[in-house]
């Protein structure tokens, strides 16, 4: 009998993170799910940590595969999954031992919905802290609230049969969760949950922790998700301006000013004068190193 959920968790060199995030999906308030670890050619000793940890356990199947990125690994755990809904998360985080039982309740409510996610908080170094995920409202939403950028991050659960369903864009290794996501609900919805259902931790491997690869990545997200997507003028401002706003602030987190303020303006440009820009702009003159021993 197939199960109900099948927890898709792409992984590479995660040896030294990944037992906790197994055992926070192993540890779920409702049983019935598989998981699916698609280790995309991990070099270290992941395999043998998770044989070692999760021995004789039925409901993790490891699946070797080259590295080809994580885009191909999520779908390979897609192709295989056996689930009715597919969770995808990631091989660095945890969920919340309700987090299944919270998703299945909503499901049984919204039985036509595609797309489902809750709420999630974030863990820097034993400090959590949330986002503007957290004021959002329950209920649907479309492609339009993710015209700032992914609000949702790779923490969805997709019903398996969908014929409209657009995988992860395989060429793609840095914000292709921003296109799964823009381009499956450009015509669909998601069903966001109010319930904090994952803690996502932030350590200085995380792909957005190298700063020149983020901006390339969301650089080249926006021109393809707008091949994909036709967009009204006011939407195209916003999909524009808050990428150049993301690209400014990368740059000023890698300390490089001039390439800033080149994006701040673009930014202006897009989103006119509003009190954030200029606070940010003060931000990039004054300098990260300078602000950093302000705070001390």
């Amino acid at each position: 009998m197939s199960p109900f959920f099948s927890v898709v968790i792409p992984t590479y060199n995660r040896a030294h993170l990944i037992v906790p995030t197994l055992q926070s999906v192993l540890n779920q308030e409702f049983r019935d799910f598989e998981v699916l670890v698609i280790d995309d050619g991990s070099t270290d000793e992941t395999e043998d940590i998770v044989e070692i940890n999760f021995p004789n356990q039925s409901q993790i199947k490891y699946i070797r595969k080259k590295n080809e990125e994580r885009s191909i690994a999520r779908n390979t755990g897609f192709h295989l999954a056996r689930g009715e809904y597919v969770v995808f998360f990631d091989s660095d985080d945890l969920m919340f031992p309700h987090y299944l039982d919270t998703l299945h309740k909503a499901i049984e409510k919204h039985l036509d919905c595609n797309f489902f996610a809750t709420k999630y908080q974030i863990d820097t170094d034993s400090v959590i802290s949330t986002n503007e995920i957290a004021l959002l409202a329950e209920g649907f939403y479309d492609y339009r609230l993710l015209l700032k950028g992914n609000i949702f991050g790779t923490m969805v659960a997709a019903k398996k049969q969908n014929a409209n369903f657009y995988p992860f864009p395989p060429s793609f290794s840095m914000c292709e969760d921003w296109i799964f996501n823009m381009v499956n609900l450009r015509n669909d919805k998601i069903y966001l949950i109010d319930n904090v259902g994952i803690t996502i931790v932030n350590h200085d491997t995380r792909s957005m922790a190298n700063n020149e690869k983020a901006i390339k990545g969301r650089l080249a997200a926006m021109k393809f998700i707008q091949e994909k997507i036709i967009f009204e003028p006011q939407e195209n401002r916003l999909l524009e301006g808050y990428t150049y706003q993301f690209c400014a602030i990368h740059s000023y987190i890698d300390g490089n000013r001039i390439q800033a303020i080149i994006f701040w303006l673009k930014t202006l440009l897009k989103l006119g004068f509003t009190i954030s820009s200029f606070a940010l702009l003060a931000k990039i003159i004054i300098g990260k190193t300078v602000i950093n021993k302000l705070k001390k």
